[in-house]
């Protein structure tokens, strides 16, 4: 490698400021111990000398840089030599402006930290936090993993950072894992007495093993006490949500509402998402944004949307609006669905099921919320599938909702829907419908047996308030909330 350009000393400060490691063996204070699943399979992939870059991605305070941290954390305990591991966040000015392109950092670390050419001896790892800020950052990327034996970790949004390159992007260079705001399970796992006595989590996938009851079996057998406990716990995250510094003591009981609005609104809608994207007109994004909190779980056209945005007083567009939704989805603030199964004749007409990802958003925006336990079916039963949407996430899993006539040429025919649908890589299909209310009858079953009649699933899943039954002739399992969320 060539002579290192100079870098300033402000920049090398900061940048050891940055890496503590490389004089001491080990982090200023050990990050939190609890590592989330993605981040778990991330540093055993990290364990190989070779692979793809590696993408995180999701919003701000989902637990980005702690993820970053527990990877250096994990690396170290394992065995690597402190000055191989590379951390550089570029929401910093000084680094932004100042060093030059990610190149120059790369080759003062190789000659100043590492002091052997970046061919010899283990991998190095390199951390990039918010690479996107960096300037040409793309075209530093590619040629960094092009050139030299390294393995990278990027933090940002994946649109961006596989898009916004063009010809020189990083698409099909990347693997990507999402980190959205912490699952109910995490949350009890990382902050409650009750999660480390909980049965072992399964991989979403093994819900398409043709028997689903075993799957559910040990968290509904739970006693009465845990359940009890676990049942109040997900009340407190029915209204706060996943953000991990309401359950940590970071945020106070009196603040977590102003602390989700100026988290949500000032900075993540306020300065992230525009930073990430051209967004003109933040005003609008805000707006959209409040309106699918509005009407989370139901489903609604970017036409409709466009309608409503102009009504409002938003001189706007269908494509305007559509790229708003899209950019709320790649940040992880919403999950859109699109109807199973997929038509040639799509359109922006046609609707979508939108959900935000997190329902303590929609509690700090509107300051209200009803109970989990207590308030009508109606009044939840949306907020539910907000819930459940939760835990749908899988590699090649693809999540959809179902609605049709039952018998698909007669439009006189009852409409029938069933809220989830997840189609694997293979094809494989697996209903999920929601139906939270004290006592089911025959009529709560008619969407979901008719998809199964019309598609042939293995089986179909109906997520209930406490109704546990598996019934053998429809193959159709009731799970309730608490055990579907606990299983995952």
């Amino acid at each position: 490698m060539d002579d290192p350009a100079p870098l300033s000393t402000e920049v090398i400060q900061i940048l050891k400021d940055l890496n503590p490691w490389w004089d001491t063996g080990k982090l200023r204070r050990e990050p939190h111990p609890y590592h989330r699943r993605g981040v778990r399979e991330l540093i055993h992939r990290l364990s190989s000398p070779k692979g793809l870059i590696e993408i995180l991605r999701g919003p701000r305070q989902v637990g980005k840089t702690t993820a970053l941290e527990q990877i250096v954390s994990a690396l170290l305990d394992k065995g690597t030599r402190p000055t191989d591991i590379l951390f550089v966040r570029f929401d910093q000015e000084v680094i932004q402006e100042r060093a030059g392109g990610l190149v120059p950092v790369i080759r003062w670390f190789t000659k100043e930290i590492r002091k052997r050419p970046l061919e010899d001896g283990d991998v190095t790892l390199v951390l990039l936090d918010e690479v996107h800020k960096l300037p040409k950052w793309a075209d530093d990327v590619k040629h960094v993993g092009d050139t030299f034996p390294l393995r990278m970790v990027l933090t940002g949004s994946s649109s961006v950072l596989v898009a916004k390159g063009g010809r020189e992007s990083l698409a099909g260079r990347v693997f990507t894992t999402e980190m959205p705001t912490f699952q109910f399970r995490e949350v009890v796992e990382a902050w409650t007495d009750i999660g480390a006595r909980l049965p072992a989590p399964h991989a979403f996938h093994k819900l398409y093993d043709p028997d689903p009851e075993p799957l559910f079996r040990p968290f509904h057998d739970l006693r009465p006490q845990a359940r009890l406990t676990l049942r109040r716990h997900l009340e407190r995250y029915f209204n706060r949500g996943g953000y991990p510094r309401l359950h940590n003591g970071e945020v106070g009981d009196d603040l977590w509402s102003e602390y989700l609005t100026e988290t949500i609104f000032s900075r993540v809608l306020g300065v992230d998402v525009p930073d990430l994207f051209p967004v003109r007109n933040p005003q609008l994004l805000r707006w959209l944004y409040v309106e699918i909190a509005r009407s989370t779980g139901q489903e609604v056209s970017q036409n409709r949307l466009a309608e409503f945005a102009n009504e409002a007083g938003f001189r706007t567009s269908q494509p305007h609006v559509g790229n708003y939704v899209h950019y709320l989805a790649d940040a992880l603030l919403i999950r859109e669905f699109r109807r199973y199964p997929l038509s040639k004749r799509e359109s922006a007409r046609t609707p979508s099921k939108i959900t935000l990802t997190d329902l303590g958003a929609r509690t700090a925006v509107f300051r209200v919320a009803p109970s989990l336990w207590e308030s009508p079916p109606d009044t939840v039963s949306p907020l539910i599938e907000t819930l459940v949407q939760s835990v749908l996430r899988g590699p090649g899993i693809d999540v959809r909702f179902f609605r049709d006539y039952e018998n698909s040429s007669d439009r006189r025919s009852p409409l029938k829907e069933v809220d989830f649908v997840l189609e694997d890589a293979g094809g494989q299909i697996i209903p999920v419908e929601v139906k939270f209310r004290g006592k089911l009858d025959s009529k709560d079953f008619s969407g979901l047996e008719c998809f199964m009649k019309r598609f042939k699933p293995s089986h179909g899943i109906m997520v209930t308030r406490d109704t546990w039954e598996w019934n053998a002739l429809t193959r159709i399992l009731c799970v309730p909330l608490l055990d579907f969320l606990l299983a995952f």
